[in-house]
C-alpha cells in the first residue's frame, strides 16, 4: 500500500500524484528489490516544505530510469514495523539490497529514535560485514561531522563513510539542473553498490578449533565472560561518580542560600558557582572516561556478539556451545537491568546540566561535558538493549 506523499503542486491530477508515490511504501512485504530506509525527523521534513520526502521519492524515481529497477523506499521510521522489516530483510537473502539513508541535521542528532536507529543498523550491518549499506546525506550543517576527531557515536558511525553533502543543494529549485544532476548521481551512486561485491564478508566465527588462529565460538563467548564483570564494575563507578556530583552540587545550593540570606548578591552566588566548578572538575573528568570506555568496548565486540546470537538463532553451533552461549546471555541480562537504571538516572543528570549550562559560563563547559557523557552511555545502552531483544527472540 502506497503511504500519501506531498505533490508540488496543488493542481496535480490523480494519475500523475500516483506515480509520484509509487515508490513510498509501509511495509516490505512485497519489496523483494532493493530497497532504503530512510532515517530522518519529521519536524525538520515539515520545516522544510517536505522536501526530505519528495527527494526519497525523486531519488527512487532516477534509481528505476537508470537501472530499470524499482528501488522502494520507506519512509515511516515512526512505526516499530519499520525496523523488523529492515531487520528481516539483513538476516535473508536480500542483505546487500537494503540501505539506510540518514538525512543529517541538528536535529537528526538531537533525536534519540533516529541516533537508534543508526546505531542499531550499523550494528547488523557491520556483522554482515556490509558497512555501504548506510548512506548518509549531510542535510543541514552539522559542525562535528568535519571534525578530526569527533567524540560523538552517531558523527563518527557517519563520518566513517561517505556521507553525500546536501547543505547547498538543499536550497536549489528541485528542477534545476543542479539538483537533478546530485540526485542522479546519488542514484547512480546505489546503483555501483548492488553491482560491486562487498570489501569484506561477514564476520564467521568458527564452531571449532582451525588451522588458523581465528577464534572459535567458545573463544568469543570466554570474551565475552571477561567483559561482563567489567561492565558491571563501570556501572557501579558511574553511581559513584553520580553520587559525588549530586552531593556537591547540593552543597553548593546550601551555600548559595546562606550567600542570598547574607545579601550577597550576584557577587555571591558567582564566586559560590565558581567554587562549584572548581569541584566538579574531577567527577565530571572520571564521568567523561567512564563514558568514553564504556561506548568504545561495546562497539569493539557489539558485531561478534550480533552474529553469536544469529548463529544460534539459525542453528549453527553445538548444542554446547549453545548451552555455554545461553548461561552467558543469562549474566548478560542481569547487566542490562542494572545499566537501564544507571542510564536512567545519568538522563536526569543530563536534564539538570542543561539548566545549569544556561545559567553560569563557569560551569557551561562542565555541564557540556557531562551531556556528551551521558549521551556516549545511551548510545552504548542502544547496542546492549538490541541484544536483549534478539536473545529474547532465542527464548
Amino acid at each position: 500500500m502506497a503511504a500519501p506523499a506531498q505533490s508540488r503542486s496543488t493542481d496535480l491530477g490523480k494519475k500523475d500524484h500516483a506515480i509520484m508515490c509509487s515508490h513510498i511504501k509501509y511495509d516490505t512485504m512485497n519489496a523483494i528489490g532493493p530497497a532504503g530506509f530512510w532515517s530522518y525527523t519529521h519536524r525538520d521534513d515539515q520545516l522544510d516544505g517536505g522536501r526530505i520526502r519528495r527527494l526519497a521519492e525523486a531519488i527512487a524515481h532516477a534509481f528505476e530510469i537508470t537501472t530499470g529497477d524499482e528501488l522502494y523506499v520507506f519512509v515511516d521510521n515512526t512505526s516499530i514495523a519499520w525496523g523488523e522489516q529492515w531487520r528481516a530483510r539483513l538476516d535473508s537473502a536480500l542483505t546487500s539490497t537494503t540501505f539506510l539513508i540518514p538525512i543529517v541535521t541538528p536535529k537528526f542528532l538531537k533525536s534519540q529514535e533516529c541516533r537508534r536507529e543508526i546505531i542499531t543498523f550499523s550494528s547488523h550491518a557491520a556483522s554482515l560485514g556490509l558497512d555501504d549499506l548506510i548512506l548518509p546525506i549531510h542535510y543541514v550543517n552539522v559542525p562535528q561531522l568535519t571534525e578530526e576527531n569527533p567524540s560523538d557515536e552517531v558523527v563518527q558511525l557517519i563520518s566513517r563513510r561517505q556521507w553525500v553533502d546536501w547543505r547547498q543543494l538543499r536550497l536549489e529549485d528541485e528542477d534545476s539542473p543542479d539538483y537533478r544532476q546530485a540526485v542522479n548521481q546519488l542514484a547512480l551512486r546505489l546503483k555501483r553498490i548492488l553491482e560491486t561485491p562487498p570489501a569484506s564478508g561477514p564476520i564467521i566465527i568458527p564452531t571449532s578449533a582451525t588451522e588458523t588462529d581465528q577464534p572459535g565460538f567458545l573463544d568469543s563467548l570466554a570474551e565475552m565472560e571477561v567483559a561482563l564483570p567489567e561492565w558491571g564494575e563501570t556501572v557501579q563507578e558511574f553511581g559513584k561518580v553520580l553520587e559525588s556530583l549530586n552531593t556537591k552540587t547540593q552543597e553548593s545550593a546550601t551555600l548559595l542560600h546562606q550567600s542570598d540570606a547574607r545579601g550577597g548578591g550576584f557577587a555571591g552566588r558567582l564566586r559560590v558557582t565558581n567554587a562549584l566548578a572548581a569541584e566538579l572538575s574531577e567527577p565530571v573528568e572520571k564521568l567523561t572516561e567512564l563514558g568514553s570506555r564504556y561506548s568504545s568496548e561495546l562497539s569493539r565486540i557489539d558485531p561478534g556478539i550480533i552474529t553469536m546470537i544469529r548463529m544460534i538463532g539459525e542453528g549453527e553451533v553445538t548444542q554446547e556451545e549453545e548451552e555455554s552461549a545461553r548461561e552467558i546471555f543469562g549474566q548478560l541480562t542481569g547487566v542490562i537491568v542494572a545499566a537501564r537504571q544507571a542510564v536512567a538516572n545519568l538522563e536526569g543528570l543530563s536534564e539538570g546540566a542543561k539548566v545549569m549550562a544556561t545559567g553560569s559560563r563557569a560551569l557551561r563547559p562542565l555541564m557540556n561535558s557531562i551531556q556528551t557523557a551521558v549521551q556516549q552511555v545511551i548510545d552504548g545502552q542502544t547496542m546492549i538493549e538490541e541484544w536483549a531483544r534478539m536473545i529474547d527472540e532465542l527464548r
